[in-house]
């Protein structure tokens, strides 16, 4: 039976898709050790957030969306081991009110939440960058996270600053019951987040295999630059931020362009100004509440860098990413059409590996999504209306056969009318049929 449950609640691009991919790896190995990884597909957690949000979204997906959260709870309920871990990073969205009917509905179990969080400058730098898969158009030095006050933003400050996640989760729970996770810097070890995470919610004695794949999906410099005056071109053409992650961030910005370079972006002085106090006020707030903190709150003041912004990104580089990024559509729409896989292509504009291009199969159908649930809406409406006409012909069939028998027996000679059988079908037919 369970007893303790961990819900990990993000905050994105600190290090959570690593994270869920050594979970979704070692599900088996935690299973054997009586941990329940929450959730069989990916999607039933982001549905689950969305639920736990009131994502308006949900409206135009199908019923199993909106009753995501729902199922997780009862998957919880029905495992067999003493522990439970849910992770999705835009938990971290919710409010204190939305957060606490949630906690609400895990009220039977010791529920511990879980705020991973990085250095705060790259996690703006980063911020940007998903905003650009949406079609933003705005460049890195002119662009600002919106305060964490504005509700149901999913990349400012409101899901960034681990401190007013960790206030809106933890504010029903005792503060040994939250927990800080820090992103160590990158000089210490590709498995030193995972530790940090392991220790948080007690799998540190469970054997994992920490070692996964990483998915590049961060695009670099100049490629992001691209996209950002791509996007000036192509935000009219997809309506609502379903077309656009179809399209924008899934095919262009993650499978295309991502690939093609790696360059790391820098953070604009202001941007770094603005991400420092917001470390030195949410460091003071973690401290005052004694939260359980794994690593180092250090690790997320924001760091020193030289490293280049969009706007010194040259015209002749853009123009060089550019024929590389046509270049690897063509041979994208090449490769969907005919099936086919060179035997030898050129890193730039090679293939995505076999995951990845099971990925991008798919992106036809997710774009087509939103039809297709209208469509099964519209017929659903059908069906209804057939089976009303059904029950309609039904009750006309009765009154008819109701009828025929008081009709019969009316039309009998009088010595063989039988007058019980007689005003028992004349009571039935006016019960029944008037």
């Amino acid at each position: 039976m369970t007893e303790r449950v961990y819900l990990h609640v993000g905050a994105p691009k600190s290090g959570t898709t690593y994270l869920q991919s050594v979970l979704d790896a070692n599900r088996d190995a935690l299973a054997a050790a009586g941990v329940l990884l929450v959730g069989e597909r990916h999607l039933d957690r982001i549905h689950a957030a969305m639920a736990v949000r009131e994502d308006e979204r949900l409206a135009e997906l199908p019923e199993s969306a909106r009753t995501a959260w729902t199922r997780l709870v009862r998957e919880i309920r029905d495992w067999k081991g003493p522990s439970a871990v849910l992770s999705y990073e835009l938990f971290a969205v919710a409010s204190a009110e939305q957060a606490a009917r949630a906690l609400g509905d895990l009220a039977a179990y010791d529920v511990h939440v879980v705020v991973t969080a990085r250095d705060l400058g790259r996690s703006v730098v980063s911020a940007w960058q998903e905003r650009l898969k949406f079609g933003l158009t705005t460049p890195l030095e002119d662009w600002q996270p919106k305060p964490e006050s504005v509700e149901g933003s999913e990349w400012g400050w409101r899901t960034l600053d681990p401190a007013g996640v960790a206030e809106r989760w933890g504010s029903t729970l005792p503060p040994d019951h939250v927990h800080v996770v820090t992103a160590p810097r990158p000089d210490s070890g590709p498995s030193e987040l995972w530790r940090r995470f392991a220790d948080a919610c007690d799998l540190e004695d469970v054997h994992v295999d920490p070692t996964v794949p990483r998915a590049n999906e961060s695009v670099g410099l100049v490629q992001a630059e691209l996209l950002r005056r791509v996007n000036g071109q192509l935000r009219q053409e997809f309506s609502g931020s379903r077309q656009r992650s179809v399209w924008i961030r899934d095919l262009l910005a993650q499978e295309v362009l991502a690939p093609l370079g790696s360059e790391r972006i820098g953070v604009p002085a202001s941007r770094a100004a603005e991400a420092t106090e917001v470390w030195k006020r949410g460091t003071e707030r973690i401290g005052a509440a004694g939260y359980v903190v794994h690593g180092d709150l250090g690790d997320l003041e924001p760091a020193s860098s030289d490293d280049r912004l969009p706007s010194q990104v040259t015209e002749a580089e853009l123009t060089d990413a550019a024929t590389a990024c046509i270049s690897a559509l063509v041979l994208a729409i090449r490769d969907r059409a005919t099936g086919s896989v060179p035997a030898t292509a050129h890193p730039a504009t090679a293939p995505a590996p076999a995951g990845r291009r099971a990925r991008v199969r798919n992106l036809a159908a997710r774009a087509a999504g939103p039809y297709n649930n209208a469509r099964v809406r519209q017929l659903t409406r059908r069906v209804e209306q057939l089976e009303r006409e059904v029950q309609q012909a039904r009750r006309l069939h009765l009154r008819v056969a109701t009828l025929q028998d008081v009709v019969r027996e009316l039309l009998l000679e009088p010595e063989l009318q039988d007058d019980g059988v007689t005003w028992e079908a004349l009571r039935r037919y006016r019960r029944e049929s008037l």
